[in-house]
């Protein structure tokens, strides 16, 4: 628990540098999901014993780095469709040394991680005024749901929610982490809307709803990348941060959220426009 909670700190004081910078370096968002998608791309290709693979690999976690920060000029396409010709020229010339299984789960898990972290930069697209933050929100709201889901199951769990998938986790742990999610991520979008930007308006009732559905799909997105890790039999995905993980532990919830926030902010918009 000790150690838990030392290592939340020491990443949320990482983070909270990042969305310093991006105030006034709206790039920073760009690299910093970048980096965030080669280190989760890798750690699945390590989890998934594909790394040593470097045919695949390489370009994957290359194609992890150099999308995020491309996507803004308008090049998304070209770049998947270099990944894809690379990726199936492999599967062409090497056969015989690389099995149609392993080309696949790499291929298709860099997609998904990197296309959905990527939404994180298509936010700040929509609205570059208020990019730091949608930054926040679209890590926030995922983490202070898993947060939450933890300590209430701690101190109140009874009754497992997926136990051959999560032992640990409990429906009231669960039910308590979006309660504390819904709170916590209103009370910071007041925090932006009265200290940080001083030309923002808040919808509270559709950053509620949006809270409450990212919420869930936050539990979602936490438990099908432990199927992942169950069928592999692997713990965690990597461990650079103590007593949580990888970073691919850290944002699968913010893989299904994130592209949640970018889709829904056209029909359920957080800011009074």
């Amino acid at each position: 628990m000790r150690q838990r909670v030392i290592s939340a700190f020491m990443v949320m004081g990482i983070i909270g540098s990042i969305v310093i910078l991006s105030l006034f370096f709206p790039i920073c968002i760009d690299v910093f999901v970048a980096l965030v998608c080669a280190a989760a791309v890798f750690e699945f290709c390590k989890a998934v014993r594909t790394l040593k693979i470097l045919q695949i690999s390489i370009p994957s976690i290359g194609f992890a780095f150099v999308y995020p920060m491309l996507v803004g000029f308008d090049m998304s396409y070209i770049m998947c469709y270099m990944y894809m010709i690379v990726m199936l020229s492999v599967i062409v010339f090497f056969h015989t040394k690389i099995s149609f299984k392993d080309f696949a789960y790499t291929f298709s898990m860099t997609v998904i991680i990197t296309l959905s972290l990527t939404s994180i930069v298509l936010l700040k697209q929509i609205d570059v005024t208020h990019s730091t933050m949608f930054l926040v929100m679209s890590m926030a709201t995922p983490w202070l749901g898993d947060a939450g889901a933890y300590f209430v199951g701690v101190l109140m769990g009874k009754h497992k929610l997926c136990p051959a998938i999560s032992p640990k986790k409990t429906i009231e742990g669960a039910v308590g982490g979006v309660i504390i999610c819904v709170i916590t991520s209103c009370t910071a979008l007041f925090l932006f809307e009265k200290i940080i930007y001083s030309d923002l308006t808040i919808h509270y009732l559709n950053a509620a709803v949006v809270s409450l559905i990212g919420a869930l799909l936050s539990i979602i997105g936490d438990l099908s990348f432990s199927v992942i890790k169950r069928s592999y039999a692997v713990k965690d995905y990597g461990d650079l941060i103590p007593g949580h993980g990888g970073i691919l532990d850290r944002f699968d919830s913010v893989i299904f959220f994130a592209p949640f926030l970018y889709i829904i902010s056209a029909y359920l918009p957080i800011v009074v426009k």
